[in-house]
C-alpha cells in the first residue's frame, strides 16, 4: 500500500516540479503577475503538506521555506528580482535531488542546509535593505450586512472606526501565536469588528499569512493608534486609515452562495475529473493482446481471400464480411490502446525553457524559444527514449550554432538567436525538428577538423562533397569545437545520438546554410509494438522493411547502374547513392534477370542514403513486431519478425544495421 502512495506522491511531484518550473520561467521573461506568485506559493504549499504526509522531512522544510519567501512577495515585502529568481531556480533544483533521492530509495538524502541558508540570507538582506514596509495596502475583504451594522453603531456612539493593515516580521516563526497577542491588544484598546483572518479560523496546523487586517472601532487619534499597533513585538510595517460613513457589504446572494459553499455543496461550474491511473505494464499487456488480434485477422483475411478464389457461395461471402466488420473493430480497438499509451509531447518539451535559459545565460548568448506542436502525442516509451537525443541536439545547437548577440550584430542579424522546436504528425510517423538561425555548418571547417583528428585522410577529404562533409558530424569522436567544456567539444554525442534514433526505427536528417542556421530532423514511429512496413521479397522469401527507414521507392532500369571503385551506385537528383543487394548480405538466390527495370528501396539515415535492391514490391501492412526469442538470440540486421497472414514468419530489417554493415564492406 505505501508504494502505491508514493507512486502517487511522485506523479504529483512531478507534476508539482514541473509546474514551479514553468511559473519561475514566466516570472523572470514578464515580471510576474499575482497570478503567478498566488500559483507558487500554492505548488509549494501543496508539496508541503504532501512531503510531510509521506515523511520526507527534507522536502517538507525546504518547501516550507520556499512558501514563506512567496508569501513575502505576495504581501509586497519582497518584489520579484533576478536574485529571487536565482533563490526559486536553486530551491527548485534542490527539490528534483530530493526527487532522485526518493527514486533511489536507498537511504540516502541531499543536504539541503545551503539552499536553506541561502534562502534566509537573502530574506533578512532584502528586508533589510528595502527597510520597513508602510503597511498592508491589499484588497480590503468585503464586509457583511451584520458587521457594516456593528460599524455603524459604533460610529453612532462617537468612536473612531479605522481600518488597520500590518505585516509581521519574516522572522517572525510563530505567526498564529503572534496574531493572539496583536488579537488581544486590539481588543483591550478598543472593539474589533472584522477581522482576516477570522481569529476562529486560526488553529494549531493552520497557514497564517505574513499580513493581517483589522476593522477597528476606538477613541485613539489616527497617529496615536498607528504607534501603538507598531510598537507590539514582530510588527514590520503598519497602515491605519479612518473608514468613511459609506460601507460596502456582501448581498444576500453572495451571502447565499456563501452559505451553499461552506455547506458542501458542490461547484456547478466545473466537472469531476473523469481519468484513472493505469500501471503501464497493463496497458503493455494490452497492447501485446491487440498484437496477436491484428495476427490473427490477417490469417483470417488470408484465409477468406484463398476460400473465395476456390468457392463463390454464401458462405464465403459471410466468412467475407466478418473479416470486414472484424477489420474495423480491431482497427478501433488498437487505435484505442495506443491512444492510451500516448502522451502529449509537451510533457518532454516543457523540460526545455529552463535548460535553455540557464545555458544561454552561461555561454552570454541571447535566445529566444520557440516551441510548436506540444500538443503532438507520442508512445510514452518513445518519449522517455528520445528525451536524451534532444536534449544533445538542443545544447549543440546552442553551444556551436546561435552566435554571440555581439557577433550576430556584426552579421547584420537579430541580436537575439531565435531556437524553434517543433512536432508534427506525418502519415504514421512523428517528425520532431530542432532548427536555429545561427551561423549553420561550415563544409571546409568540417573537412579541416576530420582531418586533423584523423578520422579521414587529406585525399578523403579532397573528395567529400559539401553534403558528406557536413554528414561527419555523425563520425564517432568528431567535433568542431577549440575549447572543451561542459557543453561539448569532446567529440562524444552526435553519433550517439543517431544511433539512439536509428534503435527506436528512426532517422535523423540535417539540413543547413551558412550564415542561416541548421535544423535536424527526426521522424520515428508513433508505437514500437506495431509497424507499418513495406513488405518486399527476395527470390521466395519474405522481408518487411519499416515504413519509418524509407524514403522513396524508385524503378530503375539496369542500363542506370554505375561502378565506383568497385561500388554499384545508381544517380539520383544529383546524389550518388550505393546499391545495397540483400540478396547477397542475406545469402539468398538472386532471381535470374528477366525484367529490364530493378525495384530499389531508398533508405538513410543523415550519414548516409543506400537503395536496397528487391525483386517485388507486396505492398504496406501492419505487422506486430516479435523478438526472436532467447533461443535465436540478437542477428545482424534483423529487427525482429511477424506473423504474416498465411501462417508464414517474416523477418522484419534493422535498416541502420544494414547501412553501418554495408559502409564496412563492399556488397556488389
Amino acid at each position: 500500500m505505501l508504494a502505491e502512495y508514493r507512486e502517487v506522491f511522485l506523479e504529483e511531484l512531478d507534476e508539482q516540479l514541473q509546474l514551479m518550473d514553468d511559473v519561475i520561467l514566466q516570472l523572470e521573461q514578464r515580471g510576474g503577475t499575482e497570478r503567478d506568485v498566488q500559483s507558487l506559493f500554492r505548488a509549494a504549499h501543496t508539496l508541503k503538506g504532501s512531503s510531510a504526509a509521506m515523511g520526507y522531512e527534507e522536502m517538507k522544510q525546504l518547501t516550507h521555506e520556499m512558501e514563506h519567501l512567496l508569501d513575502l512577495v505576495r504581501s509586497k515585502q519582497l518584489e520579484v528580482s533576478g536574485s529571487l529568481i536565482d533563490r526559486l531556480f536553486q530551491s527548485l533544483d534542490c527539490l528534483k535531488e530530493l526527487r532522485k533521492d526518493i527514486l533511489r530509495n536507498d537511504g540516502s538524502v541531499t543536504d539541503i542546509s545551503e539552499c536553506v541558508r541561502a534562502l534566509h540570507s537573502f530574506v533578512k538582506d532584502s528586508c533589510r535593505s528595502s527597510g520597513p514596509p508602510r503597511g498592508a495596502e491589499s484588497k480590503r475583504p468585503a464586509l457583511s450586512m451584520d458587521v457594516a451594522l456593528r460599524m455603524q453603531e459604533a460610529q453612532d456612539l462617537g468612536l473612531k472606526v479605522y481600518w488597520i493593515g500590518l505585516q509581521i516580521s519574516p522572522e517572525c516563526v510563530i505567526r498564529g501565536a503572534r496574531f493572539y497577542v496583536i488579537h488581544s491588544n486590539l481588543s483591550n484598546w478598543g472593539e474589533i469588528l472584522h477581522s482576516d483572518p477570522e481569529i476562529e479560523g486560526i488553529g494549531e496546523h493552520s497557514e497564517v499569512p505574513f499580513e493581517f487586517q483589522f476593522l477597528y472601532a476606538g477613541s485613539q487619534e489616527l497617529q496615536e493608534l498607528e504607534q501603538l499597533v507598531a510598537s507590539l513585538s514582530d510588527v514590520a510595517g503598519v497602515n491605519v486609515e479612518s473608514v468613511a460613513n459609506e460601507v460596502l457589504y456582501v448581498s444576500n446572494e453572495a451571502e447565499t452562495q456563501a452559505s451553499n459553499a461552506s455547506a458542501g455543496e458542490p461547484p456547478t461550474g466545473k466537472s469531476r475529473s473523469q481519468s484513472v491511473r493505469v500501471n503501464v505494464e497493463r496497458l503493455d499487456h494490452l497492447m501485446n493482446l491487440v498484437g496477436e488480434l491484428v495476427i490473427d485477422h490477417t490469417r483470417i483475411h488470408q484465409v477468406e481471400r484463398t476460400q473465395r478464389r476456390r468457392f463463390s457461395d454464401d458462405t464465403v461471402n459471410e466468412l467475407g464480411q466478418i473479416s470486414d466488420h472484424l477489420s474495423r473493430i480491431i482497427g478501433d480497438l488498437q487505435e484505442s490502446v495506443m491512444k492510451a499509451r500516448m502522451l502529449p509531447i509537451e510533457q518532454l518539451f516543457n523540460r526545455f525553457p529552463r535548460m535553455i535559459r540557464d545555458l544561454s545565460r552561461d555561454l552570454g548568448k541571447e535566445i529566444d524559444l520557440a516551441m510548436e506542436g506540444k500538443e503532438t502525442e507520442l508512445d510514452r516509451t518513445l518519449i522517455e527514449e528520445i528525451a536524451d537525443p534532444l536534449i544533445h541536439l538542443i545544447r549543440n545547437a546552442i553551444d556551436h550554432g546561435i552566435e554571440k548577440p555581439e557577433a550576430r550584430e556584426s552579421a547584420g542579424k537579430n541580436r537575439k538567436g531565435t531556437l524553434r522546436i517543433r512536432a508534427a504528425h506525418e502519415d504514421n510517423q512523428v517528425v520532431i525538428y530542432v532548427e536555429d538561425d545561427g551561423s549553420g555548418i561550415n563544409p571546409a571547417k568540417m573537412r579541416e577538423s576530420a582531418r586533423n583528428k584523423g578520422i579521414i585522410t587529406s585525399e578523403e577529404a579532397e573528395a567529400l562533397s559539401d553534403r558528406e562533409a557536413i554528414d561527419l558530424i555523425f563520425r564517432p569522436g568528431f567535433s568542431t569545437a577549440s575549447i572543451v567544456s561542459d557543453v561539448s567539444g569532446r567529440g562524444v554525442g552526435m553519433d550517439i545520438v543517431r544511433s539512439h534514433i536509428e534503435k527506436l526505427n528512426g532517422m535523423i536528417d540535417i539540413e543547413t546554410a551558412l550564415g542561416k542556421g541548421t535544423c535536424f530532423k527526426i521522424k520515428l514511429p508513433l508505437t514500437l509494438a506495431i509497424i507499418v512496413g513495406l513488405l518486399v521479397k527476395l527470390h521466395q522469401q519474405t522481408f518487411i522493411i519499416p515504413m519509418s527507414n524509407i524514403a522513396e521507392i524508385v524503378r530503375i532500369p539496369y542500363e542506370d547502374i554505375r561502378t565506383v571503385r568497385g561500388q554499384q551506385v545508381v544517380l539520383l537528383r544529383n546524389q550518388v547513392i550505393p546499391i545495397v543487394w540483400l540478396h547477397v548480405h542475406f545469402q539468398i538466390p538472386r532471381v535470374e534477370r528477366a525484367k529490364s527495370h530493378i525495384q530499389l528501396v531508398i533508405v538513410g539515415s543523415a550519414e548516409k542514403r543506400m537503395a536496397l535492391a528487391v525483386d517485388e514490391l507486396i505492398g504496406n501492412q501492419e505487422v506486430v513486431i516479435k523478438s526472436l526469442g532467447s533461443y535465436v538470440g540478437k542477428v545482424d540486421c534483423i529487427a525482429g519478425s511477424t506473423i504474416l497472414g498465411d501462417g508464414k514468419v517474416a523477418l522484419i530489417l534493422e535498416v541502420p544495421g544494414i547501412i553501418n554493415h554495408a559502409a564496412r564492406r563492399t556488397i556488389v
